[in-house]
């Protein structure tokens, strides 16, 4: 894990994920108590494949990715959910999404599209390259 992102989720590992009308609030580990199963299981379900109705296990490392660009948001000042516009892709439904690649991160539980409101997309690609984390598009 890169150094920074190490710093910023070494006491909590949380996410605050609007996806539509659901919101989530999860922290799913914590210096004290470790992984929290429950909470990271509601972040699967609000990052499932909602045309599909399918629910997969997300990547740990993505969704340590995604705590630490948002712990490094909020200390700047920026307290907002990530927009969740799309986590967990079946085959089906990547396919038959405009602009997916054929290889893409999405169907093994590896990719999220996000936004944040007042945040470019260009400042969270850097972002999510700063903390380690390759294949950012945006």
């Amino acid at each position: 894990m890169d150094p920074r992102l190490a710093e910023l989720l070494k006491e909590r590992r949380s996410l605050w994920v609007r996806r539509g009308k659901e919101e989530l609030r999860a922290t799913y580990w914590t210096a004290a108590q470790g992984r929290n199963q429950d909470e990271y299981l509601q972040l699967c379900w609000i990052m499932r494949d909602v045309q599909a109705d399918r629910v997969f296990a997300m990547d740990r490392s993505l969704l340590d990715t995604l705590a630490g660009m948002q712990a490094w948001l909020q200390r700047s000042g920026v307290n907002q959910p990530f927009e969740l516009h799309s986590g967990y892709r079946t085959g089906r439904t990547n396919n038959a999404t405009e602009g997916a690649a054929l290889n893409s991160r999405h169907v093994v539980g590896q990719a999220a599209d996000i936004s944040v409101a007042g945040v470019s997309s260009v400042k969270l690609a850097g972002l999510s390259s700063v903390l380690g984390r390759g294949g950012t598009g945006f």
